[in-house]
């Protein structure tokens, strides 16, 4: 009987469950493979020298034994944990929700190597950066842009004319920008300004580096996210993430101490 066909590839830990008393289900997304899941056998004893290298966002070299049914780890070893991640319960928060789109959007089994660079290089971004709200919505976009689904932002998806600089709207059931007249008899819109539509096209058009020095106003950042999460919402056909749920509720609560402080 020949041995089991081994698989090595770099992957992120993107989703966890349960499995019997000790074991887990564990999910990747990988660069070889796309989204994979897997057993890792007896990872929740305290002696599973697995354990440390399977945390949820941990970054990691894994091997895998083919199975029938489902493959089995048989080794991982931790090419960045992320710690300063781990230390903030709002980077936290967005970790969650970045690997939560990716585990809801990427099919299983297809590698999407611009989209495992994408997520690589957002968890490296977030483990040091203070500006989470432009690299969350720079992560977005550019989700949607790797997987087929880019926003139409430079001509009218109803009348297919140039988009002028005035107030224009977003319809995600068309997805992309309809313009005023065309917007009228639309429904399920919502507004986006001039400045809206031009960091949207920014963000999509440009390295994060670049996106990161755009400085938005938390009026302009609130009105693109909306807008944003709506077309995510509408794709996925769900109201809400969970993920999405308890960021925003880290956020409020984030909001309202710097707020106190001033």
């Amino acid at each position: 009987m020949s041995a089991p066909r081994e698989l090595k590839t770099p992957a992120v830990v993107i989703r966890r469950a349960r499995l019997k008393e000790a074991d887990r289900v564990i999910t990747f997304f990988t660069r070889e493979f796309g989204k994979v899941s897997a057993v890792a056998i007896g990872v929740r004893k305290s002696k599973s020298k697995l354990a440390g290298h399977l945390e949820i966002l941990t970054y990691t070299n894994l091997t895998l034994a083919c199975g029938k049914n489902l493959d089995t780890i048989i080794g991982s070893q931790t090419l960045s944990p992320y710690l300063g991640v781990r230390d903030s319960l709002e980077r936290t928060a967005y970790g969650l929700y970045f690997a939560e789109l990716v585990s809801h959007f990427a099919p299983e089994g297809q590698a999407n190597p611009a989209l495992f660079v994408l997520l690589v290089e957002t968890l490296e971004n977030l483990n040091v950066t203070s500006n989470l709200e432009p690299l969350s919505l720079y992560f977005e976009l550019n989700l949607l842009k790797t997987l087929g689904y880019q926003p139409e932002l430079r001509r009218c998806v109803g009348c297919r004319s140039e988009l002028k600089e005035v107030t224009n709207f977003f319809a995600p059931a068309s997805g992309g920008i309809l313009c005023p007249d065309c917007a009228v008899a639309a429904p399920a819109t919502h507004a986006v300004s001039v400045s809206g539509l031009k960091v949207m096209r920014f963000f999509l058009e440009n390295r994060y580096e670049s996106a990161a020095r755009l400085k938005i106003e938390r009026a302009l950042n609130i009105e693109v996210t909306a807008v944003t999460r709506a077309y995510i919402q509408h794709l996925l056909e769900k109201s809400c993430l969970k993920s999405a749920f308890w960021l925003e509720q880290i956020r409020s609560i984030s909001n309202s101490i710097s707020l106190s402080k001033k």
